[in-house]
């Protein structure tokens, strides 16, 4: 029988006797695989009393019914039924808390874009009411456009600080002082985290 491109659900076939068996399947697969929700991706052996749905990422040197089925995803429906993912899954990892997807060859930790630079800096006195400007920070990666997060290596006594990429693989950090005195700070190293757009 042919089976559906992506998840692999087997199609009713014009003269298929019972075909609300090959339907029922194909409910437990959307079931399982359409909102993948899986308890844990770290098991390579089933468990032994599964409960009616219950979904794992299948971890490496599996056994039992899942013996040679190592990164696919796995729902019990009184048995198991096994599929192999496709680049692009996604799946919720309730173990971690993590949303995962499959990138062709494993499992990957689906994350925003990221790059991070530090700078070493002394702001020195802020003048209450003005503010002062950082030297460039280096951040390799970093484009017009992106979010830019900054952390102070101290207490920042009221002082705003906030950064933005001021060219190509740059960016720069800003305080300011609305607190109505000067506030002094040390040096520190500070970092600055583009989230790319």
């Amino acid at each position: 029988m042919t089976v559906t491109p992506h998840l692999a659900m087997t199609y009713i076939a014009s003269s298929q006797a019972q075909k609300e068996i090959t339907h029922n399947e194909a409910l437990n697969d959307i079931d399982f695989l359409a909102k993948a929700s899986v308890i844990n991706t770290t098991v390579s052996t089933p468990p032994s009393d599964p409960g009616t749905g219950d979904s794992y990422i299948i971890a490496a040197s599996p056994s039992g019914a899942w013996t040679g089925f190592a990164g696919s995803i796995a729902g019990y429906y009184g048995g198991w039924s096994i599929k192999t993912p496709k680049a692009g899954w996604t799946v919720w990892a309730q173990n971690s808390n993590r949303l995962l997807y499959f990138s062709g060859s494993a499992w990957e930790l689906l994350a925003t874009p990221q790059v991070d630079g530090t700078l070493s800096w002394t702001p020195g006195t802020v003048a209450a009411g003005s503010g002062v400007s950082s030297a460039a920070v280096t951040v390799s990666g970093a484009a017009l456009g992106d979010l830019a997060l900054v952390a102070a290596p101290y207490n920042l006594q009221g002082l705003q600080a906030t950064a933005y990429v001021s060219a190509p693989n740059t960016a720069i950090i800003r305080l300011s002082n609305s607190t109505g005195a000067g506030v002094s700070l040390a040096s520190g190293t500070w970092r600055v985290r583009i989230v790319k757009a």
